[in-house]
């Protein structure tokens, strides 16, 4: 089994440095560019089936992958980004001047801590490696099945922590670029990273 972990195009959030989890903004032209390239780089990879967040970030670009595939990328509420909650739309120079306790128990303690309102990277975790789970679940890990899902940076953070560690005590190790390629395929039954940001 092939796992293709895309990231969605650069969005007007990305531009402004805004956290921007739940929140549904758009493809900037040049991530709709960048979009357009991962087409391209994937338009000889057959995928049996593509998966999306439902977010519009993250669809349209998976909507423009597919434009070189016959067929079409189901969104999953599952795949969203983190939600940040209250620091939602700010940037993180606001987070620091406006919340810097909080921000700083962040730090301390990442995988638990919770934003007023939003989630943890641990509960994220939970919710993005079950949603992972039962997408490879149908199909034998030693078949050729191709698999595509584009989410987020935090949710494929996420995943690859999942894949290396089988925890998320990785989550952190892993930068994902807008539109980056991650290749995994499954050999004799493990997970082996074969690209990051391909």
């Amino acid at each position: 089994m092939f796992i293709y972990l895309i990231r969605h195009g650069e969005t007007f959030a990305n531009v402004a440095k805004e956290f921007a989890g739940v929140t549904d903004v758009a493809l900037t032209e040049n991530g709709k560019a960048q979009a357009k390239v991962a087409m391209s780089k994937l338009s000889s990879v057959p995928f049996d089936y593509v998966y999306s967040s439902d977010l519009i970030r993250a669809h349209q670009t998976a909507l423009a992958i597919c434009e070189a595939q016959s067929i079409q990328p189901e969104p999953l509420e599952a795949l969203r980004e983190m939600n940040f909650g209250i620091w939602e739309g700010k940037t993180f120079k606001e987070i620091q001047k406006s919340d810097p306790e909080r921000l700083n128990s962040w730090f301390v303690d990442f995988e638990n801590f919770k934003v007023p309102e939003g989630e943890s990277v641990k509960e994220m975790f939970e919710r993005v490696t079950n949603a992972y789970k039962k997408i490879i679940e149908p199909h034998s890990l030693d078949s050729d099945t191709k698999i595509a899902i584009v989410a987020h940076g935090g949710v494929i953070q996420a995943l690859l922590s999942y894949l290396c560690y089988e925890n998320e005590s990785g989550y952190w190790k892993f930068k994902i670029e807008n539109c980056g390629i991650n290749k995994i395929e499954y050999v004799m039954g493990y997970p082996v990273i074969q690209g990051i940001n391909l």
